[in-house]
């Protein structure tokens, strides 16, 4: 699609991509990259500069800002957003359809729909992934294997899995989408459509619209040096 207000698609249109990919998704995505996106870059190479200098002996500590929170013996984390009160059994899986319905009627507590680690992040995956979770909220979703004959849906009965979205790391670009020019953030790109999209479903079947990021920190392993690791975190 061309330039429109900066914003240009470039990747093809599948079968009800503009389903998700509607002016107003769009400039919402638009919005979250040009305020956000000066900051992500900030962010990215006050990392790569926190790498160089632990690799040439530095050490991590805590920061000095946050002593206040860790003196203060009443400070306490909120209470558990609705729908993630027992997290005992959740699962992990990409977005794919088939994956999407199995998740949801595992009997697990929760899914990580996850768009990073589990999902290989072609353009066709990111956005049909979108369209099944939007799909799912809605109860609409249902899926046949071409190869075996099966069919899957939604069980009729019973609770469904929490929904708690994991987008692309910080690091990664969506180059299908440009906006000013320049690809836009993955992590964007994704949370964006998400709280576009299927946000306010989730919050009309009481559970909390929620999102998982990785964050990045360096760790010295004994004989190794200091090497990247990640460890998720709800917000």
């Amino acid at each position: 699609m061309g330039n429109e207000d900066g914003i240009e698609i470039a990747g093809p249109l599948g079968d009800r991509y503009e389903e998700i990919l509607t002016p107003e998704a769009l400039g919402l995505l638009a919005a979250l990259q040009r305020e956000l996106g000066g900051r992500r870059k900030e962010l990215l190479a006050a990392r790569a500069e926190r790498q160089r200098r632990l690799s040439a002996g530095g050490t991590l500590d805590f920061l000095p800002e946050t002593a206040s929170v860790r003196a203060d013996d009443s400070w306490r984390v909120a209470d558990p957003a609705p729908g993630l009160e027992d997290r005992r059994v959740e699962i992990t899986g990409p977005t794919d359809r088939k994956m999407t319905i199995n998740a949801l009627n595992s009997g697990a507590k929760v899914w990580l729909a996850d768009f990073e680690d589990a999902n290989t992040p072609l353009w066709n995956n990111m956005i049909e992934g979108q369209l099944n979770l939007r799909d799912a909220l809605d109860r609409t979703i249902d899926f046949t294997d071409a190869k075996s004959g099966k069919s899957y849906a939604l069980k009729d009965d019973g609770e469904l899995a929490t929904i708690v979205v994991r987008p692309r790391g910080w690091h990664m670009e969506e180059k299908h989408l440009l906006i000013d020019g320049e690809p836009m953030s993955g992590s964007l790109f994704d949370f964006g459509l998400y709280l576009f999209h299927s946000a306010q479903r989730q919050i009309d079947k009481g559970k909390a619209p929620t999102s998982t990021c990785r964050r990045w920190r360096p760790t010295r392993r004994r004989g190794s040096g200091t090497t990247p690791s990640t460890w998720p975190r709800t917000t």
